[in-house]
Order: structure tokens, then C-alpha cells, then sequence
């Protein structure tokens, strides 16, 4: 399996990368060993912390589905999910595709130490030694348990910066330089463990990077990392690694996000996670002198303009493409958060923009944590004029939001006639070209199946980002692209907008996918706003018999029940939806399907629980249309 992924891996190699992932395999097995070998140095003695030593208290910080005590010693090398342990041997010798270790995933998760802000914000409002302590062991033990270049967590540029992001904000909470004047035990601390590990990540930052085509999220999340590294602390080689990183997201900026300000990874949920790591050096950037250029806060503007639009009345956004519940930066207890609405708060007042202040808006702790009192004075000033209340058409990024808005209800579809993804590897994007997905009353109804996991269960991997998986059409049981490894596609299908009138509420798109066997996707979304209707019409071209499935994901909270010609569907808090399918088609509801994988949803990286899939399959032959109707029913 793995020899495959290679191969396939080598595949989306240009000549130029080819050459740059030799040299830098050769870093890896030849300089980096030899750095491990001099930084196997031991920490004797731990801090002591009276909550690790007496081991009464308890705090229980989520990991996923899982958790961790954050008030006991951690194994910065388990895996909370499956209780597998990853070893601690040279980082890039560490197979973390095979799944002998468990999930990297979880491991990274708790080793991006987004818990240390909590300690520290707990610190500075309380004074309690206890939080500093705390926070001290945790980070000496991490040292201990990670020497540099040792353990999987030194095996991802973008943890490496996670954690250089977070240690900025803890710096800033702690106030640590007047702090180390006062407390010598943790001036000590800073001097021995802190210091050290910083000039440590920011060196591995700079000497890993992830170019070609792995410049993607984790390019921007070093640029940023480094960033802020070099505008807080006195890194080796201070001013070169400035002017590298901040270049950087300069131009990764205007590279990754469309001038309509849409994120070119075609995964949704990561678009909270990279609009932070832009956020986040620019307010750095501004507090330390260090201002980005005109075209840098345009293009963030503009992506913070269509994170307004894509959101809808609830603050709910559409889980196209890969999602996995990643942030850049949080200073709550853990758990679910929506950084949609966070982030937005955070762009009204960074940009003093009341088109982007919602009327249910509000300035939370990580809004408070990145842009201070003045922040939130600039946030309170705004009037709040930012409810979008029309259709919306990102045409040459190939998304399209459907919006009636009127009286505090308002129906809201996404289509996706988007690319697979961004790169040769389009490592987030889903098989889910032409597939849509409606709101109604800012409830989720038609939905994207989701994520669940990435590089462990590959059978689950493969359903959640195939193509039955969403609400669009499979031709032959074959997915619109070619999976060929957890985050790698070969064989990308092309989409193309044949027409678009957002007078007329209309969108024609088609897409390529099948053209290899000869059949051709196109489909038609069209509102009516007066009948509260939406016609989607599928017209599938081709030569010969095939099978076409046709399916509709809905919501698990979502009951769906035989309504006359089709399906009603219904829920507290929201008006009904009838689905009319096309009368050439006989649909069956199906729950939870193990054998073939069918009606299952993962709103949360690691969850997943069964919901309803209608779903039918059709033998055709040569040319044929199908025709749609979703209809809301007003009280």
C-alpha cells in the first residue's frame, strides 16, 4: 500500500520537484540525523506543579472525540484514539501513513499545546501559581519527551509553526519579559527550555519548507509561523528569516485565494484555519512596525468579505473538501467552536468594516486575545450592517450561494462547480464536482457527508470523499477523480460554467470527470424566490449503457418521511421541505449502511453517525435528464 502511494505520489512530480524532494529526502537522512544525534541531551528534573504531584484535580481538555487530562503528566506520543504509541526514533524514518501507530493526527492535535493558552490566560487573571507551574512542566516535558528532530512530532512543518503561534500569544498573556524580571524560576525556565525550543522551531521552520506541490496550507502556516517568530523573540538569523517569511505570505496570499477571496484548497472548513494565519501576521505585522503591502489587505479583505457571504443566518458554513476541526489559534477550554463567526468579528474590527458585522455578532476571548481593548472598542463602535441578504456568484472561483432572506427565515443553497483542488495533489479537496447543499432557516438540511478521518480506516476515507458521498451524480461506481493515496488525487476533473445570471437566480455548469468513459455532467440550478423553489436540472451525455446513482444526503436531525410524489422533509425551528425527484427515478432511504458504505455524516473530525441518504440508481443508455424539485413550504 504504501509502495503504491509513492509511486502514485511520484506521479504528480513535476522535473523541478522531483530534483527538490531528492535534496531534501537527503537533508533529512543525512544533516537532520546528524543534528538528532548531537540534541539527545536529557532534562533530569521536572518543574514542580502541585496539581501534577497531588493528582486530585482534574481537567479534562478534548482532544476529538477523545480528551486528555491536562492536569496530569501527558505522552506526547500517544494516540488518545486508539491508545497506540508512536515511537521515538528519528522523525522522518516514522511511517505515519501505515497506521502501526495509530492516528498522527490526534498526536499532533495534542502536541499543537493549544491548551498552554488556557493555562496562561487562566494565570494572568488569577495570579495563581499553580497555572504558571503548570504551564512550565508542561513545556518542559514536552522538551524532554521531544528532542529535536526526535518523535512524530517533528515530522510536520505545520505543528511546528502551530506551536510558534501559540507560544507568541502565551508570551503576550504572561507578559514574560516583565515576568522573568520578577519570577526567577521562570526566568530560568525561559532560559533553558523556552528559548531553546523556539529558536529550535524556528529553525526547523525555515530549513522544512513545503514547496511545489505541497504549497499549500502548511506553506502559509510556515510563512506565519516564522513571521510572528521573528517580530516577538531574538531567533538566530532574525532579519533574514523576516524578510523570507514575510515575502512569503505575501505572495502565498494572492497565490492561494482568488481575488474574490475565495481559498483555492476547495476545502471549506479550512478556509477559519488559513484566513487566521493571514489575520494573525497582520495584526503582528502592524503591532511591531512591520506593515504588509496595499495588495496583502486587499486580497484579506476580500477574503473576509466572501467568509460573510458563504456563512449562513446561524453562522453555519458549507462542509465542502476536507474538514478536521484544525486551529490556529484558540484561548477557550477546547471543544467545538465556530471560528466562522469569531473570525468575522475579528475582520469587522480589524478593517473598521460594518458590512461585516452580523446583528448577532459578538466579541469573544479570541477576538480579545489577537486585537485587544482596542479591538473590541472599534467592534463595539460599528453598526452592524453585514447580513447578507441576496444570491451571491463567485463564477471564476465556480462557487455559488443561492440566498432569499426576508423577515428572520431564509433558504440558502451552495453549488460547487469548483475545481478538485489546489495543486497536482488537490490534498483536501472531495470527488464532489456539480454537488450542492442547501440551508433552510440556518439549519443544514442537504448536506456534504463530511470528513471523519484522514490517514487511518482507509474505507472510511475513501467513502467520505468519493463522489456517492454527495449530492451530485456517479456514473459506473467511479469516483469524478482518482483517489490514490488519503490526501492525493490523480486524474483531476476540469469544471466549467456554461452560464450564470444572478438577475435571473440561474447556474449551467459541467464538468469532465467521466469523460473518460465517454459521458458528460451538466447541471442547472435554478430559484424561484416567489414559489420558495428550486428546479435542478441533470443532463447526462454519452454513448452506450452505464448506471448513473443519484443521491441526496440529509441532515441526521433532519426526519424525512413519503410525501405524496417525494419526500417531506421536516424538523423543530424550521420551516418543511418537499423533494420531488424525477419520476424516472425510484429512491430508497438508507441509514447507517455498512456493506457497500451508505448513509453516514461527519459533522466533526473523528464522529460519525448515520443519516438518511436517499437514493437511486438508474441503467441508461445514450442521453437522458433528470429533473429535481425542492420546494420550502411556508407555515
Amino acid at each position: 500500500m504504501l509502495l503504491s502511494w509513492y509511486f502514485n505520489r511520484l506521479r504528480t512530480l513535476s522535473v523541478r520537484e522531483f530534483f527538490f524532494r531528492i535534496r531534501q529526502r537527503l537533508r533529512n537522512s543525512i544533516l537532520d540525523k546528524r543534528l538528532l544525534k548531537k540534541e539527545l541531551v536529557t532534562i533530569k528534573t521536572l518543574p514542580k506543579s502541585m496539581w501534577i504531584e497531588d493528582g486530585k484535580a482534574h481537567f479534562q481538555y478534548p482532544i476529538f472525540e477523545s480528551s486528555i487530562d491536562i492536569f496530569k503528566p501527558i505522552n506526547w506520543h500517544l494516540d488518545v484514539s486508539s491508545g497506540r504509541i508512536f515511537p521515538k526514533v528519528f522523525s522522518h524514518s516514522i511511517a505515519i501513513r501505515s497506521g502501526k501507530y495509530g492516528s498522527a493526527k490526534h498526536v499532533w492535535e495534542v502536541n499543537r499545546l493549544l491548551f498552554l493558552i488556557h493555562l496562561a490566560k487562566q494565570y494572568k487573571e488569577t495570579i495563581n501559581e499553580n497555572y504558571l507551574s503548570l504551564f512550565m512542566y508542561h513545556l518542559t516535558s514536552w522538551k524532554k519527551e521531544n528532542p529535536y528532530l526526535c518523535g512524530v512530532n517533528w515530522y510536520s512543518n505545520i505543528e511546528i509553526n502551530l506551536r510558534l503561534i501559540n507560544w507568541h500569544y502565551c508570551w503576550i498573556l504572561l507578559d514574560a519579559k516583565n515576568l522573568m524580571k520578577q519570577n526567577k524560576v521562570f526566568q530560568e525556565f525561559v532560559q533553558s527550555v523556552w528559548n531553546p525550543l523556539i529558536f529550535e522551531h524556528a529553525e526547523y521552520s525555515f530549513q522544512h519548507p513545503s514547496f511545489y506541490s505541497s504549497a499549500n496550507n502548511h506553506l502559509i502556516s510556515e510563512y506565519a509561523g516564522l513571521f510572528v517568530a521573528a517580530c516577538t523573540w531574538e531567533i538566530p538569523a532574525k532579519k533574514r528569516r523576516f524578510t523570507y517569511a514575510q515575502k512569503g505570505l505575501e505572495r502565498e496570499i494572492l497565490k492561494q485565494n482568488s481575488e474574490d477571496g475565495v481559498n483555492k484548497e476547495e476545502a471549506a472548513e479550512y478556509i477559519q484555519f488559513i484566513n487566521d494565519f493571514f489575520l494573525i501576521a497582520a495584526i503582528v505585522g502592524k503591532t511591531s512596525g512591520h506593515l504588509f503591502s496595499v495588495a496583502y489587505e486587499t486580497r484579506l479583505h476580500e477574503m473576509a468579505r466572501y467568509l460573510n457571504q458563504m456563512l449562513d443566518q446561524n453562522g453555519n458554513y458549507p462542509m465542502y473538501g476536507d474538514g478536521d476541526d484544525g486551529f490556529c489559534l484558540r484561548s477557550d477550554a477546547g471543544g467545538h467552536f465556530n471560528n466562522f463567526t469569531s473570525q468575522l468579528s475579528a475582520f469587522a474590527a480589524y478593517f473598521n468594516d460594518a458590512a461585516l458585522k452580523r446583528s448577532d455578532a459578538h466579541w469573544d476571548e479570541k477576538c480579545e486575545l489577537m486585537l485587544g481593548v482596542s479591538g473590541r472598542h472599534a467592534f463595539e463602535m460599528l453598526s452592524a450592517k453585514g447580513d447578507p441578504q441576496s444570491s451571491y456568484f463567485c463564477k471564476d472561483s465556480g462557487h455559488f450561494i443561492f440566498r432569499k432572506r426576508e423577515q428572520g427565515k431564509e433558504i440558502y443553497l451552495h453549488f460547487n462547480a469548483a475545481p478538485l483542488g489546489y495543486l497536482s495533489i488537490a490534498a483536501h479537496g472531495h470527488a464532489d464536482a456539480l454537488s450542492f447543499l442547501l440551508h433552510l432557516d440556518g439549519h443544514p438540511v442537504f448536506v456534504d457527508s463530511g470528513t471523519y478521518t484522514y490517514h487511518t480506516q482507509p474505507e472510511w476515507r475513501k467513502y467520505f470523499v468519493g463522489t456517492l458521498a454527495h449530492n451530485t451524480i456517479r456514473i459506473n461506481g467511479q469516483d469524478q477523480a482518482q483517489l490514490a493515496g488519503p490526501t492525493l488525487w490523480l486524474k483531476h476533473y476540469r469544471c466549467r460554467v456554461l452560464e450564470e445570471d444572478l438577475s435571473k437566480e440561474k447556474v449551467v455548469a459541467l464538468h469532465d470527470g467521466y469523460q473518460k468513459i465517454g459521458i458528460t455532467h451538466a447541471r442547472e440550478i435554478k430559484l424561484d424566490k416567489l414559489k420558495n423553489e428550486f428546479v435542478i436540472t441533470d443532463t447526462l451525455n454519452g454513448n452506450g449503457f452505464y448506471t448513473a446513482e443519484v443521491p441526496f444526503h440529509i441532515h441526521p436531525k433532519i426526519t424525512v418521511t413519503s410525501y405524496e410524489n417525494g419526500f417531506m422533509l421536516s424538523a423543530p425551528q424550521m420551516r418543511n421541505i418537499v423533494l420531488i425527484p424525477d419520476a424516472k427515478l425510484s429512491y430508497q432511504i438508507i441509514r447507517g449502511q455498512k456493506s457497500p458504505l451508505l448513509g453516514w455524516y461527519s459533522e466533526h473530525f473523528g464522529e460519525k453517525e448515520p443519516a438518511s441518504t436517499l437514493y437511486a440508481t438508474q441503467e441508461v443508455c445514450g442521453s437522458t435528464v433528470f429533473i429535481s424539485k425542492i420546494q420550502v413550504i411556508d407555515d
